[in-house]
């Protein structure tokens, strides 16, 4: 799809496709740029490529069914955006494919330590809920359309999927993306304070928004 860019008279051509293994390091290196608060809490400061490589593994061995609801937006020939929709019926990894990968590159404390950092903001999806997450893009396309495209690929999934709604978690620091959800369509329903999350992540409070689709 072509998505006009306020920073530039040409538009940038965006194509949102679903999540591939091969697309594994690339995305993760974009989380590690836009998460770098909840990557540095799961991993150290200096323990970021050990993170990534443990997060590589776990996904490695769950297959396929790591990347469900998850989709990439292209632009210039690489990988500039991820999203994710995440349902009721898509269930977790019951196999700890995860976790045992964890084990093996981090080790038994660090894989305690990153897998309780990274499951803070844990939220229980609803049947009726289409609950979006990891909704990242690159610095330097940021403000160029890539997010709008995102979230309505992703409201499109859900409705197909027959949700009445899709939700998310929003730092309350984060100004420009509450902003956006709004513009979206969303609006605010309550605020999550966690004092781990606050220690950890350096944010204490989350708010959570929801758009009706019904």
């Amino acid at each position: 799809m072509l998505v006009p860019s306020p920073q530039s008279a040409a538009p940038l051509q965006i194509n949102i496709r679903a999540a591939q293994m091969r697309d594994i390091y690339p995305i993760l290196a974009l989380h590690g740029e836009a998460f770098a608060d909840k990557f540095g809490a799961a991993f150290g400061a200096n323990g970021m490529a050990r993170g990534v490589e443990a997060m590589a593994e776990a996904w490695r061995r769950q297959g396929l069914p790591a990347l469900r609801g998850m989709f990439v937006a292209e632009a210039d020939e690489q990988i500039v955006g991820t999203i994710t929709l995440r349902t009721w019926e898509m269930g977790g990894d019951n196999t700890g494919a995860a976790e045992l990968a964890f084990h093996q590159v981090l080790g038994v404390w660090g894989a305690l330590r990153s897998i309780f950092a990274l499951s803070l903001l844990d939220h229980q999806i609803d049947r009726a809920e289409g609950y979006i997450t990891d909704v990242a893009v690159l610095s330097e396309y940021r403000r160029r359309g890539v997010a709008q495209a995102m979230l309505a690929r992703a409201e499109e999934e859900a409705r197909i999927r027959r949700k009445r709604y899709v939700a998310l978690y929003v730092s309350a620091k984060n100004t420009g993306a509450i902003a956006l959800y709004r513009q979206f369509g969303f609006t605010q329903r309550r605020v999550r304070r966690s004092l781990l999350a606050g220690w950890m992540l350096r944010q204490h409070a989350w708010l959570f928004m929801r758009k009706e689709l019904l």
